[in-house]
């Protein structure tokens, strides 16, 4: 009971610290608007980024480093390396760019359409 006693005012100790910065009346809005957008762009970001972006900017980067881009043997080559490296990293990566999107448009714009579509950040 101790314990959580603590953690509760830890919590509301920090949030009372944070409170000026909400005086503007915006500051709130703004905050739900990115903790919302926040649930949404991340894990859509994780998908996006995994399945599509990072493996075709890996297939053509390497196609590209093999030579030639529009070669189809460097193509191949480099599908078979980008596409399983680019699923693989694109999960950190499309964590931390819907992250940032969520942070960055849900505070500035929130429950606006645009806090949440990730699909053209990052470009």
């Amino acid at each position: 009971m101790m314990k959580i006693n603590t953690v509760v005012l830890s919590t509301l100790a920090s949030l009372a610290i944070a409170a000026p910065c909400f005086a503007d009346g915006g500051g709130v809005k703004g905050l739900a608007g990115a903790s919302t957008a926040f649930l949404v762009d991340v894990p859509e970001g994780i998908i996006v980024d995994s399945a599509y972006k990072c493996p075709y900017r890996a297939t053509k980067g390497l196609a590209e480093a093999f030579g030639d881009e529009k070669g189809w043997k460097q193509n191949i080559v480099g599908a078979m390396i980008g596409i399983p490296t680019g699923a693989v990293f694109g999960v950190p990566y499309g964590a931390i760019c819907g992250g940032h999107h969520a942070i960055t448009v849900g505070w500035d714009k929130p429950f606006s359409s645009e806090s949440f579509v990730v699909s053209n950040s990052g470009e």
